[in-house]
Order: C-alpha cells, then structure tokens, then sequence
C-alpha cells in the first residue's frame, strides 16, 4: 500500500508508515528545514513545498492520506486562537478541497486537543461535517504517546475516514489500543506513569522545555509534552523544579532518554510538532490488516454462493 503524507513536517506518519509495510509516495511540507529532513530520509519522493498551490493532478495514487494540519489557530496555548477561522489552522479545508478530487481510499488526520474546544467546539463539527460531507466515513479517539511506550506526556486527537465504506469504524473500534491497557469499568486507572518502560523512571534526567531552550529534571519518569515553540513565551511547563543553574548535559540526556547531543530550539520546534511514530505505525498496521481482510471476504464470496447453491439443490 502507498502513503502520500501532507503537512509531513519530519516524517513521524511516514517513519510509522514505512514501517508497517507502506510505500511513502509523496510528501509535502512547507518548512525548509522539515524539507532536508524529509529529501535526506527519503531522496526519491517527490516534495511539494505548498498546499495551496498544489494541483491534484501532481499527487502520486496513494491508498492513504495523512495529514497533521496545523494547529497553531487550535492550540489551547494560543489566547487568540482563530480556530479553523485562522490562516494556519484553516489550511484543513484545502486538504479537503484535495481530497475530494482525488479521493483516496483512507484519510488519517492528526491535531492536539484544542481541536475539541476551539471555536466552542464548532470547529471540530465542522471537521467530522466535512469529511461526512465528502464521503468519508469513521470518527476520532484521543491517544497518549505514553501508552506507546515513549516516555512523552503527548495527547492528540486522530480521526480516521474511509471514502464510502464502513472499514474505518473497525479500526476505531478497537481503539482501546491507543488508550493502552484499560481497566475496566468502574476500576481506578493505574498510574500512567507505571506503564512507562523503566528506562525512563528512577533518577534519570528527564528533558523539559524553558525559555531559551531545553533542560532536564531528576527523580522523574515521564517528559511533559514537548511543544513546537518560539523563545517569546514560557512553554512546555512541569510541576517539576527545573535545574537553570545547572549545566545542561545533553550526553546523559541522550544516553537515558534519546535525545540528540545536537538538540535546539530549531530541533525541538519540528519535535513538538511531530506525530508520535509507534501511534502511527499501529495506525499502519491495523488499516492494512482490514483492507487484508476486506480482500479476503471478496475472495471468499464465489466459493460460498457456489457452496450455496449446492445446498440448495440438494
């Protein structure tokens, strides 16, 4: 199956796609920087730069379209948020303006939580009117990269449509995935924090975000959401003390959490706007595990009406 990635940024939806078995047919993305990333990873792919000049005639077949629009107009971090209103945010009906000319068969979208309240919650019925509206069927849960296994506070929202079928209900279905191991009802939730994989707990550093840049802090488990941010604000906020005063030691923070000795403001803006790769690949896998499904069941139906038959004329 074959992927065309919109708003790519880095490439978390395709890194989790590539992954789970799909062809990355075409990207784009506007940023130069996510733009080196994207040609370095994937050299053969074509790249347009801008949405909006975009022909769909240009656009490679591809079964699935991802798109993590941006949410910058969304964002419960934005006091002025325009919701879908903004020029940013508002960038969603131009992906569907494509969409319903070229009609792929699945449509995966990806934005944070203030999706859900932005514009008094009218923004996000205009998002499920206009996927109904253009033949998309499915819905949308909220997933937590700590349910993953990534030692990352980091909640989205994701909507699943597939174009006239009922396929994506049943991956939204078992959407209990996204949420990890649920107990069930009426039980406490475990400690999210005591399904993290221990190599983020006990005194490790953990990376947080301040002004001017990246610190870290001791005697915790889980990093809190790193956000796509410029230095003219406080961001990325932790109830935990942040050691200022202290040098900041990129290589233990590597060493324990994966960060690379080479992390900036300019890295950590396109890390706080990435997809979360393992939500990504589970996405992959499950959309190719039904369309495996739904062919089967083709298949299958000659042999039982000729099976049929035969009973019948018994």
């Amino acid at each position: 199956m074959r992927l065309a990635s919109f708003f790519a940024g880095i490439g978390g939806f395709d890194l989790g796609f590539q992954r789970a078995g799909f062809e990355v047919a075409f990207h784009c993305e506007i940023d130069p920087h996510c733009q080196r990333i994207l040609k370095k990873h994937w050299p053969q792919v074509p790249l347009h730069d801008d949405i909006t000049t975009l022909d769909p005639a240009d656009i490679p077949a591809a079964d699935v379209w991802t798109g993590g629009w941006p949410c910058q107009d969304l964002s419960n971090g934005n006091l002025r948020r325009e919701g879908l209103e903004g020029a940013r945010s508002g960038l969603f009906f131009r992906f569907m303006d494509l969409a319903r000319t070229v009609r792929p068969r699945w449509l995966v979208l990806e934005n944070v939580p203030g999706l859900l309240s932005a514009s008094d919650g009218t923004a996000f019925e205009s998002v499920i009117d206009e996927l109904e509206e253009s033949g998309y069927l499915g819905g949308w849960t909220t997933c937590n990269a700590l349910d993953f296994g990534l030692p990352q506070d980091r909640e989205r929202v994701i909507i699943v449509g597939s174009l006239g079928s009922d396929r994506a209900y049943k991956l939204l279905a078992d959407s209990s995935k996204l949420h990890g191991d649920n107990p069930a009802r009426g039980e406490e939730r475990p400690d999210t924090i005591g399904r993290v994989p221990s190599v983020a707990g006990g005194q490790h550093p953990v990376v947080v975000q301040r002004r001017g840049g990246f610190g870290y802090t001791k005697g915790a488990s889980v990093c809190p959401t790193i956000r796509a941010q410029t230095g003219k604000h406080q961001g990325g906020h932790s109830d935990r003390p942040i050691l200022c005063g202290q040098e900041l030691d990129l290589g233990r923070m590597r060493e324990t959490d994966g960060v690379s000795g080479r992390l900036d403001g300019r890295r950590g803006r396109l890390i706080g706007n990435a997809v979360a790769v393992p939500v990504a690949q589970w996405l992959a896998e499950s959309i190719i595990a039904i369309e495996r499904d739904a062919r089967a069941t083709v298949q299958a139906a000659p042999q039982r009406a000729a099976d049929l038959s035969l009973v019948m004329t018994a």
